[in-house]
């Protein structure tokens, strides 16, 4: 199949460009408040925002493991694994990531830690059933083009400003409800949620406008990731091969196994949930558009491109 020109990796930067834009511009609008006051403060409540974010990314890494039931392999457990990841990480010069399994039928894969020195990459037990060892290695590539990009501190740093305004609105409704509070208190309440509305309203806005730019800042991490990945193993149509496996045996896999897959999210290969709204509100881009990058990027290389 010949490549469109659209598919081109030019594109895709731009468009990351883009992204990255758009997150800057959600962190300037979620300080604002702060910068009224002044520039020095404005700048202590981005750099407070984006280190909370970082520590937030480190503590989430280890409860998304937990919450799998991931387990620690080593190289006497699984060889296999271990000489595949052993191969990438000399490829790309980055240092080995530590290997885990989770007991989850549904195939998948994904990746945690904020940085290249405390990443794991895990892998279902479902996926090892599905894939071949090319396929899989396709996979691993993926997973660890994402430790390489650093895509699970990026991603924590562009959705901490959706998460504050979401916490912030929580607690806001909170004070209308009020429940098991005296009467005196819950008027009090009411009269501060009243008081507090136009900040509910800019966090109503900030929740929905940072959501939007997230969901598009990972669609595009994803396809930045099939891009390096493939290039590691130097076989896009592997990763394509095994996109398409794993999609397809999603939509046969019960909830219960889906339901396992929540705590991944949207660190997963590929998403346990459909695209909807025209894949505005997916974390990962549409099977289609994977493939036709995959298969512009096969027909480039080769073409010695």
């Amino acid at each position: 199949m010949t490549p469109s020109r659209d598919t081109g990796e030019r594109s895709l930067t731009w468009r990351m460009l883009a992204a990255m834009v758009l997150v800057a511009l959600v962190y300037a609008a979620a300080a604002l408040p702060a910068f009224l006051a002044g520039p020095v403060w404005g700048a202590a409540a981005v750099a407070a925002a984006v280190t909370v974010a970082v520590f937030s990314a480190r503590a989430a890494d280890g409860l998304v493991l937990r919450a799998m039931g991931a387990r620690r392999v080593t190289a006497a457990e699984e060889p296999e694994l271990h000489a595949v990841l052993d191969r990438l990480c000399m490829s790309s010069g980055l240092p080995r990531p530590r290997l885990a399994v989770c007991a989850v039928h549904a195939p998948n894969a994904f990746a945690a830690g904020s940085g290249p020195g405390s990443a794991e990459v895990c892998v279902t037990e479902g996926l090892r059933a599905l894939l071949g060892p090319a396929e899989l290695a396709a996979v691993l590539a993926h997973e660890t083009a994402h430790v390489a990009n650093r895509d699970v501190l990026a991603g924590s740093v562009a959705e901490f400003p959706s998460a504050v305004a979401d916490l912030f609105l929580g607690w806001w409704a909170d004070l209308f409800t009020a429940r098991g509070r005296g009467a005196a208190k819950r008027s009090a309440g009411m009269l501060a949620g009243v008081v507090l509305l136009p900040l509910a309203a800019a966090a109503a806005v900030l929740y929905a406008a940072g959501t939007l730019v997230l969901l598009a800042f990972s669609r595009h991490r994803e396809l930045c990731a099939d891009s390096t990945g493939a290039l590691l193993t130097g076989r896009p149509a592997d990763l394509a091969s095994a996109l398409e496996k794993i999609t397809e045996e999603l939509r046969r896999s019960s909830r219960e196994d889906l339901r396992a897959l929540r705590p991944a999210g949207h660190r997963s290969v590929v998403a346990a949930r459909g695209s909807g709204a025209s894949g505005l509100l997916s974390t990962h881009p549409p099977l289609r558009r994977r493939r036709e990058r995959l298969a512009a990027l096969s027909w480039r290389l080769a073409g010695g491109g």
